[in-house]
């Protein structure tokens, strides 16, 4: 059996615990720049509003809610806390993201029923006791069923799915939307198929949910089935992709916009070499005041990993979307297609030296970044901006 913990309004109650008197109000917890929620308590979700939801837009339905800048340091420290509760409940622990983990539990907890939600529900109360935070509990015979099962009565939920026919009932109780991993494109498909429930796309034609969904699709209907696809693993996989963005006032200066795309090349670059690895692609995209996005990618010859090899066709990519006309409050940069490095690649059309020459650059920016910080030292072009966002200040609590 597995199960799945996920903290409830994770940000947003993290911001209570700092400041007790924001409990009871609809608290919207923002992002980087103060431009989207990213974490609302239960009494501004009354009024539909969800997570990534623009701020604009959440103040249509919420015009009288709190909106308060997250507090990241203290995010972490909360999540840590949890996961130290988590560690010692089981010999295989998962960390999914910052507020989301699973367990598994075959060894540690009784199959019966009562055993399950007897343990369940006292880690509801250790967690709360410890941390003052409320988490939602899920347990089933996959990850997939564990995690529909956590998210099925937030907050502060319980729900054991122990036989094949407690795990139904919750599926026919579910839109097919509600399985993780269908997006918005798989639900109009699933719709169309007239799979209207988690359970239609259950025991829907496997042929045909492989041919409308390809492997990925079928693995989720193996999982809502109590096939185990995925295990929890406490391994983690070389990521396939490494990104950074930020958002700051809206804002048309050039030279602004450049710095900051520099300093994102710095940070995915370092983090990238960390895990040995080279990309094959790069992506850039800008975000409009109004919300709009703009983006293009690039397919490089060859594997590259250095700032000095990346920063032309960076720099490619910044010149085809900036608009000096526009103005933008968000710039993001990613490298993709990573794979281990390997010794470096030697072109017709490059000098074996100066390649030689960029590696032997960039090994001694890695030193002392990880010495003594990625501010201490930095291409002049980046110093327009400070890797620090501004702390915003929150609106009164009156």
């Amino acid at each position: 059996m597995f199960a799945h913990i996920d903290a409830d309004s994770f940000f947003a109650s993290v911001l209570i615990r700092k400041d007790p008197r924001l409990r009871g109000k609809p608290l919207l917890a923002l992002g980087m720049g103060g431009s989207c929620v990213i974490a609302a308590t239960y009494e501004a979700k009354a009024f539909g509003v969800k997570t990534g939801m623009t701020l604009k837009d959440a103040l249509k339905l919420v015009p009288n809610a709190l909106q308060i800048p997250s507090d990241f340091r203290e995010t972490a420290i909360a999540s840590h806390e949890i996961e130290e509760i988590l560690s010692h409940e089981g010999p295989t622990l998962e960390q999914m993201s910052v507020d989301e983990w699973f367990l598994d539990i075959t060894s540690v907890v009784g199959g019966e029923p009562q055993d399950l939600h007897a343990w369940a529900t006292a880690l509801q109360k250790k967690i709360l006791r410890h941390t003052a935070l409320s988490v939602s509990v899920g347990v089933g015979q996959t990850k997939l069923l564990a995690k529909m099962a956590g998210e099925y009565k937030k907050p502060a939920g319980v729900t054991v799915l122990h036989t094949h026919e407690e795990a139904s009932c919750m599926l026919k109780d579910r839109p097919a939307a509600a399985i993780p991993g269908i997006g918005r494109r798989r639900d109009i498909h699933a719709q169309l198929k007239g799979w209207k429930t988690a359970w239609d796309f259950a025991v829907a034609d496997q042929e045909e949910v492989i041919r409308l969904f390809g492997k990925g699709g079928h693995e989720l209907q193996l999982e809502l089935n109590g096939t185990i696809v995925s295990p929890v693993t406490t391994e983690e996989d070389p990521p396939k992709s490494v990104s950074r963005a930020r958002s700051f006032f809206r804002t048309a200066d050039r030279s602004f916009l450049w710095a900051h795309t520099l300093r994102h090349l710095e940070y995915i670059v370092l983090k990238m070499r960390r895990d040995d690895l080279a990309c094959s692609g790069v992506t850039l995209w800008l975000r409009g005041w109004d919300y709009g996005h703009e983006g293009a990618n690039r397919k490089l010859p060859q594997p590259m990993n250095t700032e000095e090899q990346l920063r032309p066709y960076v720099k490619n990519l910044f010149s085809s979307l900036y608009e000096k006309q526009k103005q933008y409050s968000q710039v993001g940069l990613g490298l993709f297609h990573l794979t281990p490095r390997g010794a470096p690649q030697y072109s017709l059309f490059e000098e074996t030296r100066a390649i030689d020459r960029n590696e032997k650059i960039q090994q001694t920016l890695d030193t002392l970044h990880e010495r003594f910080g990625r501010n201490k030292i930095t291409r002049g072009a980046a110093m327009a901006v400070s890797s620090q966002t501004k702390p915003q200040i929150p609106l009164s609590l009156a």
